[in-house]
């Protein structure tokens, strides 16, 4: 093989690890209306779940306030959806609902504060709201 050739392919190596890697790196995510940081969730080894139901016209991202107060994203909840997630009382979790390309509110956190499955219920009227049970906000 020609020194060329290794150069080349020691760059194509180099290049394809980069890309692979790079999501990896990059854990904390990008909110526009929820704060980057936060205080961070505390330790518990008291599990629990958490239900964020969508009855808003619109779609909102779900964030675990991790250990360290950054925002960890959950995914999207679409209108007339449920997501659900195992997670332990005391854990804060936060809702970015997008109602225009103008306007998207934060809201949070949500906190399960019992052993019972937290149940989120996002409404909308001119702003973002809850209705919840076995849930502090």
């Amino acid at each position: 093989m020609s020194l060329q050739n290794s150069v080349f392919r020691a760059a194509c190596l180099s290049l394809a690890l980069s890309i692979v890697l790079l999501p990896i790196a990059s854990s904390r995510a990008l909110a526009d209306a929820c704060e980057p940081a936060h205080d961070p969730s505390p330790a518990s080894d008291e599990a629990t779940g958490i239900a964020f139901s969508n009855d808003t016209a619109y779609a909102y991202k779900v964030f675990w306030i991790d250990f360290e107060g950054f925002l960890q994203d959950y995914g999207l909840v679409q209108p007339g959806e449920t997501a659900s997630f195992d997670t332990f009382i005391g854990h804060q979790w936060m809702v970015e609902l997008y109602a225009s390309e103008e306007r998207t509110e934060c809201f949070g956190p949500i906190v399960p504060r019992d052993p019972e499955t937290c149940q989120a219920r996002i409404l909308w009227n001119d702003g973002i709201g809850i209705d919840a049970g076995f849930c502090d906000f």
